[in-house]
């Protein structure tokens, strides 16, 4: 665009800026119709009870529930999904902020109301969820208080590689257990979607997965695994045979993080290490308590809260997804009323705000042609 009102307008800085505004002001003008489209459908689809939903687009209201769930990194809550994010500091005089970590996982889960439940596959969905954490930390904060830094926030850092070096700025939502919903979206035959506790996998192996599906065939051999011997129940720190390095790795290798940068966070060199349990002989008194610590605390709890898989349909016929024809699959918190007014005000602002910036770009422009 300025290329060619270069022909008749004198290129500066305020030719430059006018065609900006022009380019914004119409980026915002549309996308602010597009929220009007999105509040209209919304109005126009039926709100339904689960007995009686029909196939296609449906609006439900229930409550969040499931046989299985995942830890949230930040607040450690079990949840059904969540999605964390991190932004830095890019310069402190402008104040921008820059998207470092973008995080979220889920697993299927129910929504039930009054007459049933209804799976809910959540890949794809417009989320709008209430946020469970936000919190600023200063660069100082990390260098001058190291033992006050949250050690689920460190394992996060560490997890995407991020150097605490600027202002940070970490949030964090989840969809958790009995909370209220809203869901818009498709209706349709269960295209054979499992219900079964998220399997993590680690970067290194989607990596090698994705990047080397056949077989390592060089000639270098592959350094052999580091094997530590562990028995059953005990604590890791309390095995005399370990070096601090070894019960370090140990520790990290049973959390699952395979990252290299957050093993050098813990001072330890990456490498493949295998935990080999000894299991010690457990009477019938003991067994219970053997099995809760390996588990750990917080597995165990996990799994006193969540509830038995029996009061769920783990193969339902029907799911509630995003379609392949119909995209609109929203899950908010708000109700229907108050997602609704949420949209029409925010339509009204980006139609109205983009056409008042698209004619003062426009009137920029005929100005700088009087001028010439």
């Amino acid at each position: 665009m300025t290329v060619c009102l270069s022909i008749f307008i004198s290129t500066n800085h305020l030719t430059i800026l006018s065609s900006i505004a022009i380019a914004g002001g119409l980026y915002f003008f549309f996308l602010g119709f597009h929220l009007l489209a999105r509040k209209r459908l919304l109005l126009a689809t039926p709100t339904s009870k689960i007995r009686s939903a029909a196939m296609g687009l449906v609006e439900i209201n229930g409550f969040a529930a499931g046989p299985y769930t995942v830890s949230a990194p930040i607040t450690g809550k079990p949840c059904f999904l969540y999605h964390t994010a991190a932004w830095q500091q890019s310069n402190r005089k402008k104040q921008e902020w820059k998207k470092v970590a973008d995080e979220t996982l889920h697993v299927p889960f129910f929504i039930n109301d009054s007459t049933g439940q209804l799976l809910i596959e959540p890949l794809g969905a417009d989320l709008d969820l209430q946020r469970d954490f936000r919190e600023e930390y200063d660069a100082s904060f990390f260098s001058l208080n190291l033992d006050d830094v949250p050690p689920r926030v460190s394992v996060f850092l560490s997890r995407h590689g991020i150097v605490p070096g600027r202002r940070l700025r970490i949030e964090e939502c989840a969809i958790k257990t009995e909370d209220k919903l809203f869901v818009t979206g498709t209706l349709t035959e269960n295209p054979g979607i499992p219900v079964c506790p998220f399997a993590p996998r680690s970067d290194s192996a989607r990596h090698d997965s994705k990047h080397n599906p056949a077989p390592n065939n060089s000639s270098e051999p592959a350094p052999a695994p580091q094997i530590i011997r562990l028995q059953s129940g005990a604590d890791l720190s309390s095995i005399p045979e370990m070096s601090q390095q070894a019960t370090i790795a140990a520790a990290l290798t049973r959390a699952g993080i395979s990252r290299p940068e957050a093993w050098a966070a813990a001072g330890v060199p990456y490498q493949t290490v295998t935990a080999e349990e000894k299991t010690l002989p457990a009477t019938p008194s003991m067994d219970s308590e053997v099995r809760r610590q390996e588990k750990g605390p917080q597995e165990a709890r996990q799994q006193e809260d969540q509830p038995a898989s029996s009061a769920f349909n783990l193969t339902p016929p029907v799911v509630l997804m995003k379609g392949a024809k119909d995209p609109t699959f929203v899950i908010s918190f708000r109700s229907q009323k108050d997602l609704v007014d949420a949209l029409a005000w925010k339509s009204a602002a980006l139609v109205w705000g983009g056409a008042a910036i698209m004619l003062l770009g426009i009137y920029m422009l005929l100005a700088q042609m009087e001028l010439r």
